[in-house]
């Protein structure tokens, strides 16, 4: 089953960024069907992510696709100073900190995008009855809001056998488990990520 890249990213088919470079790759691959988001296309689960990797020579390409909720608590538009702050570091924070690192913190952000979707958008909520947080009923804002980052990543001497670790729920505790799917010149690989274990290889 092909790997499903954020809409925003999928979007944009001409691929004329560096960062988009990850998304042109992983179009044209395959990988197992492990995470969450390939199970269920389109789900907004809160407590999950998707990660999407590209590894080439000392260069990592990635792609973070999660609700809005992980990372920020909650999902309607800002409407509190709290709250806005709260948006504006979780921004910062995606612009500047390498979602992955190596064991030695080797790795430097070189180019970051960050998308808050759903913003001012009207949506039936009716096909998820999964969802198991409480929705936001002001004014029929959505409460189904996502984050799409992208970042490009330059690190120091990446090994044939590379140990990566991630930051993320660290961070931002409403992260429960984070589905990684990776491409490299050795092949392709996945795994999940939880509080307990932040860590993943990639083997030549």
């Amino acid at each position: 089953m092909p790997i499903q890249t954020p809409a925003t990213a999928r979007e944009r088919a001409n691929c004329p960024q560096p960062l988009l470079a990850l998304g042109c790759l992983l179009a044209a691959l395959t990988l197992p069907v492990h995470s969450y988001a390939a199970d269920n296309p389109g789900v907004h689960e809160h407590g999950h992510a998707r990660l999407q990797i590209a590894v080439e020579n000392n260069s990592i390409d990635l792609m973070l696709a999660s609700p809005a909720y992980n990372l920020a608590g909650f999902e309607h538009e800002a409407r509190t100073d709290e709250e806005k702050n709260r948006l504006s570091e979780i921004n910062q924070w995606l612009n500047n900190t390498p979602l992955v690192n190596t064991e030695a913190a080797g790795c430097r952000v070189n180019a970051a995008a960050v998308e808050l979707g759903g913003e001012g958008q009207k949506e039936d909520h009716g096909h998820h009855d999964e969802h198991h947080h409480d929705h936001d009923d002001h004014t029929g804002e959505t409460s189904h809001r996502e984050y799409d980052v992208s970042q490009q990543l330059e690190c120091d001497d990446l090994g044939a056998s590379l140990t990566l670790t991630s930051a993320l729920m660290e961070k931002f505790e409403n992260l429960e488990e984070l589905a990684v799917e990776w491409v490299s010149p050795s092949g392709q690989g996945s795994a999940r990520l939880n509080s307990s274990n932040r860590a993943f290889t990639i083997n030549e």
